[in-house]
């Protein structure tokens, strides 16, 4: 029942919407390679864990408290670049002894060397659909605005910033807004970039901006395997969910969004 009102909700805000999963309470990631899904989402972090060993594109839901205008039809997507959109390579460089010295010396040496696509580069391919889809419709209708604007808010600075353009360039992907902050708190940008939604892969940058954006930790790479030997060394667990508690989204190539037939899954 709670499917079919699901369907019903959806026909009734007139959402062009076609395909649904109902799979009673499991979780749907399993099902994401089938249906060419291209994210996962969910606030069970083990999920998240367990999608993304399996190399699925996951992440884990934050609390928020960002607030939105209800009449902005606008739709602000934010991503982080390094172990989020592009691999963790880089990353584990800056992560050896001497830091920050090897890794701008790396990134310049392989400036022109695009890094291996992340988790979420078909995210960002998906969205670059999107937006191609918008601009034709702009050349047969001028007054038609676009919706969707995508950007890159990465801590990257000159000169390590070519390799991520040159990265984004090889994969055929594109950024409306590119962000190298070097040492400037990300928060500082989110509030007033203000996107619906910020994909990082550490935790902190997402805290910190929790009041201006719905953050999505994406616990993958270098960085998290890390916190994680952490965690375990001082043994702290994932609480199990509690009925109806957890909410989970996977969206596919498609753009469309399909939901789960309990109260605590969607999919």
């Amino acid at each position: 029942m709670t499917g079919l009102r699901v369907i019903r909700s959806v026909q009734a805000h007139g959402l062009e919407m076609s395909r649904a999963i109902f799979t009673q309470g499991q979780s749907p990631y399993a099902y994401m390679k089938a249906l060419s899904m291209s994210l996962f989402l969910t606030a069970n972090r083990r999920d998240v864990d367990a999608a993304i060993a399996l190399g699925l594109p996951a992440g884990h839901v934050l609390p928020s408290s960002a607030t939105y205008d209800p009449n902005d039809t606008s739709l602000r997507v934010a991503f982080d670049f390094d172990g989020v959109l592009a691999s963790d390579e880089s990353e584990q460089v800056y992560k050896k002894p001497d830091g920050l010295e090897d890794y701008l010396e790396h990134e310049s040496m392989k400036r022109n060397v695009p890094l291996q696509p992340g988790l979420l580069k078909p995210l960002l391919q998906d969205l670059n659909r999107i937006q191609t889809i918008e601009d034709q419709r702009k050349l047969t209708d001028p007054t038609y605005v676009p919706r969707l604007r995508v950007s890159l808010v990465t801590a990257r600075n000159a000169p390590a910033h070519e390799r991520a353009v040159n990265s984004l360039r090889a994969w055929g992907v594109n950024v409306n807004d590119a962000f190298f902050l070097g040492g400037v708190e990300k928060s500082a940008v989110l509030q007033v970039l203000h996107p619906h939604i910020f994909f990082d892969d550490q935790q902190g940058h997402l805290d910190t901006a929790a009041q201006h954006s719905a953050g999505v930790h994406i616990p993958y790479g270098i960085a998290n395997e890390m916190h994680s030997a952490t965690r375990e060394s001082v043994d702290i667990g994932f609480p199990p969910a509690a009925e109806g508690e957890v909410e989970q989204v996977a969206v596919a190539d498609s753009g469309e969004v399909t939901d789960d037939a309990t109260p605590s899954d969607t999919a």
